[in-house]
């Protein structure tokens, strides 16, 4: 899932960490934190809390009900960040498959992580230094938010378990993961004296506790989902993936579009096929993007006739509102055809007068080259006749 930061060393994944055109914004940070606050994820905490308030007085049967209940609570938030790393905007509703635990294994590998790291920090003080249990014990609580979201969006037990992964993770997620952890620590001594000191009745501390737990994994899945690019997470919903159907379904239309005029073109029907293209530009708002797409796409054409009365059309209209794409444009087109002029000896002039200014004085030249023959009669001519002067004299 972290594929770019399993294959890059760990100073590679810091210098991701960096990029603070795709950091996390405090506004995302704070939306991230919030997003509990959804009517979806409230219902369920309502619910949950029901039944966490009926348990203790169900004995041994209210005692499994209340681990029921929290390995369904553990299992959303898994579900939860997997979605929102993923790119999901709104929490997901409460499936069955999500109450399973044959179906969703991961806070059941999380349990055993925290076991397998609580039994190794014990031999860890009995049998070497206390001092040095306590320090990887703190060690290891902080990478605990790396090692949830590997496990909740890569479904990798070893990767939760990899100090080198954790650490490119936390790296990589840089000032975000920096807020996860006050986040994490807030809230816990937050709710420890909120029970500590009874400010809170049961019945409301246990919906906040639960809304607690799931903002650190909401934000943990959305700092995943905001820095996918250093980690090399491949989410689901992307505005990158979006634009590409997008273009793809662009593509297929437009396809669909010159097949038509291809097939006009090559029978000889040149007025249909020009009326099409009017038409689309037309529908297209004159685009100076899809002029460009178009030409290159008439030029495919054995008779560059379309594509010459295309191109002087675009002369005309990006005169006067993009001057720089107009010499370009003209640029490519008299060096492609010498013989290519704009529409009228007016704007041809005044194309030449921009390629002057441009300092492409050879296109000026080109452009002016047998104008009368172009242009007989044309108001122009001892306009262009003076420039052609004053560029053979330059």
């Amino acid at each position: 899932m972290f594929g770019a930061a399993q294959k890059q060393p760990a100073g590679a994944a810091g210098g991701g960490s960096g990029d603070n055109a795709t950091a996390m914004s405090p506004v995302d940070f704070l939306r991230y934190l919030l997003l509990p606050a959804r009517p979806t994820v409230l219902v369920l905490i309502a619910a949950l809390s029901l039944g966490f308030l009926l348990a203790p007085y169900g004995g041994l049967l209210g005692m499994a009900l209340a681990l029921l209940l929290l390995l369904w609570l553990l299992n959303y938030a898994y579900v939860l960040l997997e979605h929102i790393a993923n790119g999901v905007r709104e929490p997901p509703v409460l499936a069955v498959e999500m109450l399973n635990p044959l179906n969703e294994q991961r806070p059941l590998l999380q349990l055993a992580i925290l076991l397998l790291l609580y039994g190794v920090l014990q031999l860890l003080a009995s049998y070497l230094s206390p001092v040095l249990a306590i320090t990887l014990g703190v060690l290891a609580a902080s990478a605990m938010p790396a090692s949830i979201g590997a496990l909740g969006a890569g479904n990798s037990f070893l990767q939760a378990v990899n100090p080198l992964a954790l650490w490119q993770i936390a790296r990589a997620l840089g000032p975000a993961y920096a807020g996860i952890l006050a986040v994490v620590l807030l809230e816990g001594v937050g709710l420890w004296q909120l029970d500590a000191r009874l400010l809170l009745p049961r019945w409301l501390l246990i919906p906040v506790a639960q809304f607690a737990l799931l903002s650190v994994y909401t934000l943990i899945g959305g700092a995943l989902y905001e820095r996918r690019a250093a980690l090399g997470h491949e989410a689901i919903d992307t505005p990158e993936r979006r634009a590409a159907i997008v273009q793809q379904r662009l593509d297929r239309e437009r396809d669909r579009f010159m097949d038509t005029i291809y097939g006009e073109a090559r029978g000889g029907n040149q007025a249909a096929a020009w009326h099409s293209i009017e038409a689309e530009l037309a529908r297209r708002q004159h685009a100076f993007e899809f002029y460009d797409w178009m030409l290159e796409r008439l030029s495919r054409l054995d008779d560059p006739g379309l594509a010459r009365r295309l191109a002087q059309d675009y002369v005309s209209r990006a005169l006067a509102r993009d001057n720089a794409r107009v010499t370009r444009l003209v640029q490519r087109c008299v060096a492609a055809d010498a013989s290519f002029r704009p529409r009228s000896g007016a704007e041809t002039l005044r194309v030449a007068e921009l390629a002057r200014l441009a300092g492409d004085r050879r296109t000026a030249r080109a452009l002016l080259v047998e104008f009368p023959s172009h242009f007989p009669g044309d108001s122009a001519i001892a306009q262009a006749a003076a420039l052609a002067r004053q560029l053979g004299g330059d």
